[in-house]
């Protein structure tokens, strides 16, 4: 199980944390600019989503062009196909529970419960991360098990 834990955090930790930083600081410049908590949430929420995703496909994209380099296969359409399948079985469920509705509740009801919006705003990512990262994982598994 330790080595598990080892390799999800190294799948998902760089990740999360420069997708947590940008998520923060976008909600906080959105509530500075408008002082709107839902387009805070929202749109922290959005920029969390795109810049995670950025940073685990670059990752798995890079790791897949050298594998074929290695083995001297051309990198085709085909394994870019099987590259992007993968990320979708493994986030896929995830994400529309997280997007459509557990990342921009969180971020939206803890700065109001707390009455601090930055820490928060934090702690309502923390939350949703939690959630988020028990389907992706399994999937995860799934994925390498079966895919």
């Amino acid at each position: 199980m330790r080595k598990k834990i080892k390799e999800w955090i190294k799948r998902y930790l760089l990740a999360d944390i420069l997708s947590t930083a940008l998520s923060l600081f976008t909600a906080w410049l959105i509530m500075e600019l408008t002082e709107d908590r839902v387009m805070a949430a929202f749109v922290g929420s959005a920029v969390a989503s795109i810049s995670f995703y950025g940073i685990i496909a670059y990752n798995d994209f890079r790791k897949s062009l050298k594998k074929h380099k290695n083995s001297k296969k051309k990198y085709e359409f085909k394994s870019f196909f099987t590259d992007f399948k993968n990320l979708i079985v493994e986030f896929g469920p995830a994400e529309i529970l997280d997007v459509l509705a557990v990342r921009p509740f969180f971020m939206y009801l803890i700065p109001k419960l707390t009455g601090e919006f930055l820490l928060g705003t934090f702690i309502g990512k923390m939350i949703a991360d939690v959630i988020f990262f028990i389907p992706a994982i399994i999937m995860y598994e799934v994925r390498k098990k079966h895919l």
